[in-house]
């Protein structure tokens, strides 16, 4: 019974994790920046460019994963606080995403910057793989592995980086057909969940710290 609820349980914080995030790598608004960064480039560089992009983002990710909560403990920061902070700011990136921010997804380069600059990944890597994705696979980390292997977080940012990359390769075969009406409605979509998984995070973080 016992082994069975422990089963359940890990189902459970799998799952938020692999949805919290999907939610806040936002592989649609991927895709979109993708293709805004890659107007050059032949199908066959394209595909290239999604997997380097996809790897990168999941080396940031993993290494958030196992490295994240050895941080904290070097500068004496409490795991019940970091939740809270971190809830925090997830619920605020999910308000902005309620509200139709994310605004690196919403226009192209100016048309001052060079052909190399455009086709430079690191604005897409920064968006999927950046402070606020950082932030909430440390706190997964945090909230549902503090004293062992973290694999929830390690699987949601495996599951993340994997979905990316099929979204990339499918971005590069329909061009420009994923419009700004898709990207706003998955991004409040997601900006929905995202702000669910922050509150809990925080909630759980503040009844873990008052009973400390």
């Amino acid at each position: 019974m016992t082994a069975g609820a422990d089963f359940g349980t890990t189902l459970h914080q799998m799952a938020q994790a692999i949805l919290t995030v999907l939610a806040v790598i936002n592989p649609v608004v991927c895709g979109s920046i993708f293709l805004t960064l890659t107007p050059d480039l032949e199908s066959r560089q394209k595909r290239r460019a999604a997997v380097h992009a996809a790897l990168s983002i999941l080396v940031i990710l993993v290494a958030s994963a196992l490295i994240g909560l050895h941080v904290l403990s070097v500068f004496g920061i409490s795991l019940d606080v970091f939740r809270i902070v971190g809830g925090v700011i997830i619920t605020y990136m999910g308000f902005d995403m309620l509200g139709g921010g994310q605004k690196i997804a919403q226009a192209p380069p100016s048309s001052g910057v060079g052909t190399d600059a455009r086709n430079s990944l690191t604005p897409l890597v920064m968006f999927a793989a950046g402070p606020g994705t950082i932030t909430a696979v440390v706190t997964l980390a945090a909230a549902h592995t503090p004293d062992g292997l973290p694999l929830s977080a390690l699987a949601a940012s495996t599951v993340g980086a994997v979905v990316t990359l099929g979204v990339l390769l499918l971005a590069s075969q329909l061009g420009s057909r994923i419009n700004r009406n898709t990207q706003a409605m998955v991004t409040r979509f997601m900006g929905l969940i995202v702000t669910a998984m922050g509150m809990q995070f925080v909630l759980t973080g503040y009844k873990a710290f008052m009973h400390s």
